[in-house]
């Protein structure tokens, strides 16, 4: 199901809506780690950035997704119910 490039867009866009500070404050929190220990940031750290972006926000679409399909359960257990 995840497909479908709607899908994919709204998952995409409520992960982002939801957890896009906890991502920046992540990375943040990695960066200002590791200017303390060793007092400088090279390119090292800008894929390790870039690793934990893509990591949280794989984990991120995953939970939007699960969300929206109990969502969808819900709603379609509740038609049932009627």
């Amino acid at each position: 199901m995840l497909l479908h490039t709607s899908l994919l867009a709204t998952v995409l866009g409520r992960a982002l809506r939801r957890h896009a500070w906890g991502m920046l404050a992540a990375v943040l929190f990695l960066n200002v780690m590791h200017w303390m220990r060793h007092s400088a940031l090279d390119w090292g750290d800008a894929r390790d950035s870039l690793s934990l972006l893509l990591i949280y926000l794989g984990l991120a679409m995953l939970l939007e997704y699960k969300r929206l399909r109990d969502a969808e359960d819900a709603s379609a257990a509740a038609e049932d119910g009627r």
